[in-house]
């Protein structure tokens, strides 16, 4: 099944070598470790390419990382979009990241998602349903989705696909991946996702978004995981709220649970994160972000870990195709109430095309 999945990418990705639209975007990015006050030194370098080839009907992506004068391909996949009597049907394949739930980021511009959010909703150290919305996770996958939007007081979605994995039962090496979501303007946005890569392995993540509120942008979800063992779960709680048209204000809350990592005291590992940050636009061209993360894992012992991380930022507008972003991440990890202090220093810039 692998090798279908495989030849179905290539039909879509040669598919796309004529459309009209291209798009070009780079960002680079330096990661600076300061020793103390007057010491600095770079630490890591990656430079993002990402190409776009697309219609009305199809398109390509080509998605390149440079880490550390390392070349390798990050993402790439193409799509085609057909129109039914009633609805579309869109194929896509490749490898890609496949995600529905809004994930209330918007604050993060080209912020490494790992700095603005430590983690995607789902289950925190989970082994089955971290992350519980990306169904195909950029390994090799077909998906098929169908939508339905003229006939229905809102939009309904269906997808199926298979993805790469260790599906050994069948010998298909491959698993199946399911979603259904329908959203109904300044009403509600809900979705259902579905992913089954493993033998006797289930992840399911059920996704609730109002829209009844101009100012409010908000995601609640609930992850479960479960194999032939164990089982975990995690709940999620994400908000933006605009106070002005200037500024606003973000939070992200999970709780997780998981018997598939078993923490030091011979429990469940049980971890909870809780984010806040705050946005304020200065001017036509320049914005400034602070953000506050707090992390705890395996709180149920004694001696519990925690991650505490502070990142002020700045973003430039250097023009209409060029951003400038400059943050200072301050973390303290450790035991409880006695953790070590460390400071990078990220910079980003963007140009687009």
């Amino acid at each position: 099944m692998k090798k279908i999945v495989a030849a179905a990418a290539a039909a879509l990705l040669l598919a796309g070598a004529a459309f009209a639209d291209v798009s070009f975007a780079w960002t680079g990015s330096r990661i600076f470790g300061v020793d103390n006050l007057r010491s600095e030194k770079i630490i890591g370098t990656n430079d993002c390419v990402a190409l776009t080839v697309s219609n009305d009907i199809a398109g390509v992506v080509f998605d390149w990382d440079i880490e550390d004068s390392t070349l390798g391909q990050d993402s790439y996949y193409g799509w085609l979009t057909y129109g039914l009597p009633v609805g579309n049907l869109q194929v896509t394949s490749g490898k890609w990241a496949s995600r529905y739930v809004d994930r209330v980021n918007d604050d993060a511009g080209d912020l490494d998602s790992e700095i603005y959010e430590m983690f995607k909703p789902g289950v925190i150290n989970g082994k089955i349903a971290a992350d519980s919305d990306n169904l195909t996770n950029k390994v090799m996958s077909t998906v098929l989705a169908y939508t339905l939007a003229d006939t229905l007081p809102g939009t309904l979605m269906v997808k199926g696909g298979i993805v790469s994995g260790d599906y050994g039962k069948y010998d298909s090496k491959s698993g199946f991946v399911g979603e259904v979501a329908f959203r109904q303007e300044n009403v509600f946005n809900f979705n259902v996702a579905l992913r089954s890569l493993k033998t006797e392995e289930t992840s399911v993540g059920v996704f609730f978004s109002p829209l009844m509120v101009e100012a409010l942008k908000a995601t609640v979800g609930f992850s479960f995981g479960k194999n032939a063992d164990d089982s975990e779960f995690g709940v999620d709680l994400r908000a933006r709220y605009a106070i002005t048209e200037k500024t606003a204000i973000t939070g992200m809350f999970n709780y997780s649970k998981t018997a598939l990592d078993v923490g030091t005291d011979g429990k469940d590992l049980t971890s909870m994160w809780t984010m806040l940050s705050v946005n304020h636009v200065a001017g036509d061209n320049i914005r400034f972000l602070a953000a506050l993360n707090n992390y705890v894992s395996d709180f149920s012992a004694d001696k519990a870990t925690v991650q505490t991380v502070f990142t002020p930022s700045v973003e430039i507008q250097i023009s209409e195709k060029a951003t400038f972003t400059a943050a200072c991440v301050e973390s303290w990890t450790g035991a409880l109430y006695s953790g070590k202090a460390s400071t990078v220093i990220p910079v980003y810039v963007t140009f687009a095309l």
